[in-house]
C-alpha cells in the first residue's frame, strides 16, 4: 500500500477513531458515569462499588475503547509508512514505538477492568496494590502517547494552514495539557485533553483526505 491509497486509509482510520472517541464520551455521559474514574487510586471497596454500580457503562466503555485502540493504532502504523524516509527513520520509529506501548497498555487496561468486574461480582475486592498498579500504568499509558504525539508532530505534513494548526496543537495543546492532567488534576484539564484528541483526529482525517484528492 502506498501513495493515494495510503493517504485515504489514514483519513478513514483517523475519522473512525474520532467517531468512536465521540461515542465513548456520549455513552459515558448518557449512562451517568461521567464522574466515575476507573483509572484513579481509591480504596478497594470503593473501587469495587463503582464497578458494580456502573457495570453497563463500564462494558460499553471497554467495547468502544477496544475499537478505538484498533483504529488509532492503524492510524499511526499507516502514518509511519507514509511519512518515513532516510532522514527521519529513527524519529518515526521512536514515535511509533511509543504509540505501540500505549496500545498494549490500553488493551491490558480494558481486559483488567473486566477481570476486576468479575471479581467484584463474586464478592472479591481487588487488592490495594492492584488498584494502585492500574492507576500507575494508566498514567504511563497516557504519557507514552504524549511522547508519540510530540515526536510524530515533527514529521507531519505542514504545507497548509490546517496541517500547521494540527502540528502546533499537538506541541502546544494536547501534550502540555495532558501533562497537567496528572500534575494538577482537574476535570477541566481532562476535558481539554479529550477535546484536543478529538479535534486532532478529525483534523488529521481531513488533512489526509485533502492530500489524497490532489
Amino acid at each position: 500500500m502506498k501513495g493515494k491509497a495510503l493517504e485515504r486509509n489514514i483519513a478513514l482510520m483517523a475519522l473512525a477513531a474520532g467517531l468512536v472517541l465521540a461515542a465513548m464520551l456520549a455513552a459515558t455521559v448518557l449512562q451517568g458515569a461521567a464522574e466515575t474514574s476507573f483509572d484513579a487510586a481509591m480504596p478497594p471497596a470503593q473501587y469495587a462499588d463503582n464497578l458494580l454500580q456502573h457495570e453497563t457503562a463500564l462494558r460499553t466503555y471497554v467495547a468502544l475503547d477496544s475499537f478505538f485502540v484498533l483504529f488509532y493504532t492503524a492510524v499511526f502504523v499507516l502514518l509511519a509508512m507514509a511519512l518515513k524516509n532516510a532522514e527521519n527513520l529513527w524519529l518515526v520509529a521512536a514515535g511509533l514505538g511509543a504509540l505501540l506501548i500505549t496500545s498494549y497498555l490500553d488493551i491490558h487496561e480494558n481486559n483488567e477492568l473486566l477481570v476486576f468486574l468479575q471479581m467484584a461480582q463474586q464478592g472479591v475486592l481487588p487488592g490495594a496494590e492492584m488498584v494502585h498498579s492500574r492507576a500507575l500504568w494508566s498514567a504511563v499509558k497516557f504519557h507514552s502517547s504524549y511522547v508519540s504525539f510530540f515526536l510524530m508532530a515533527f514529521v507531519l505534513p505542514n504545507k497548509t494552514a490546517l496541517e500547521r494548526i494540527l502540528r502546533w496543537a499537538l506541541w502546544l495543546g494536547y501534550v502540555p495539557v495532558g501533562i497537567l492532567v496528572y500534575a494538577f488534576p482537574s476535570p477541566w484539564f481532562t476535558l481539554a485533553r479529550f477535546v484536543f484528541m478529538l479535534v486532532g483526529l478529525f483534523l488529521l482525517a481531513w488533512n489526509f483526505h485533502l492530500r489524497s484528492r490532489k
